[in-house]
């Protein structure tokens, strides 16, 4: 199973004189949190940590040219359709933010950013399930691309931090279908260790818009992916440990399942990293 194929970012900046290799400075020691705050486009520039990078959508139904000229989804040329051969209304649809364009956050005070839509229902290819060219949606913040979508992702040293904390809330919580993932230099394939993915499923995202939930996320939670275990012949992910030196995102994701669809409706606010 692939957590990402497809990564749009939409808030595009692009910054003179900042590369993938450059070295950020060291955190500042004391308890606390270095919040990561974006701009009117989804973008973040943190120099204290070195953070620079899009807030950006992705999903199974969403091409590398998402957005190009008419801020459509490219779905011809997603997973779904191009190498899973589905339909395109068999997909998972992103409903916000509209891919391609600015991902402007709803509250400027706690960078807050919200999405919606609908995680396909996982569909048989060659007689198995296709979890791979139908993995769901999400969003996500790149750590270190300074040029937005105009090029890829690189990796950064967020050793230095204890992990990250953000507010979650939802109208429509997915329950039991989300994974907040943490993609990194040496991890197996495509598969993102996530928050407890050394145990479980999914991570526990249980906020709602009555009810808005802290996350605190240390880097010792963030293992797995869980389901690699549950494969024949099984992974042996010890090969794999989550290495914070080299963390390229977090993506909050929504996956798919092969009993139905899974509508949702979710925020993430006040994205920090926490200080050692």
């Amino acid at each position: 199973m692939r957590n990402i194929a497809v990564r749009l970012a939409v808030g595009v900046v692009i910054i003179v004189g900042a590369g993938c290799s450059s070295s950020p400075p060291p955190p500042a020691t004391g308890t606390g949190t270095e919040l990561l705050v974006s701009s009117s486009t989804g973008f973040v520039n943190d120099p204290a940590s070195g953070v620079i990078g899009a807030w950006f959508a992705y999903g199974d139904g969403v091409g590398s040219s998402a957005g190009v000229g008419d801020a459509g989804t490219d779905v011809g040329d997603s997973d779904c359709v191009k190498n899973g051969g589905f339909t395109a209304d068999q997909c998972s649809q992103i409903t916000t933010p509209t891919p391609g364009t600015p991902f402007a956050p709803t509250d400027v005070k706690t960078s807050k950013q919200c999405t919606s839509g609908t995680a396909a229902v996982v569909l048989n290819k060659n007689g198995n399930p296709d979890y791979t060219d139908l993995f769901g949606a999400g969003i996500g913040l790149d750590f270190n691309n300074p040029g937005g979508d105009a090029g890829p992702a690189g990796y950064l040293d967020l050793s230095g931090y204890a992990g990250v904390e953000f507010d979650f809330s939802a109208d429509t919580l997915p329950t039991n279908s989300m994974r907040v993932n943490f993609p990194f230099k040496t991890m197996h394939g495509d598969d993102s260790p996530f928050w407890m993915g050394a145990t479980s499923a999914e991570s526990p995202l249980t906020g709602t818009t009555s009810a808005p939930q802290h996350v605190k996320i240390a880097w010792g939670d963030v293992g797995g992916p869980f389901y690699l275990t549950q494969q024949t012949p099984p992974v042996d992910l010890t090969q794999y440990p989550f290495d914070p030196k080299n963390v390229q995102a977090m993506e909050i994701q929504v996956f798919t399942s092969a009993k139905n669809t899974t509508p949702y409706s979710f925020c993430i606010a006040n994205l920090a990293l926490t200080k050692k």
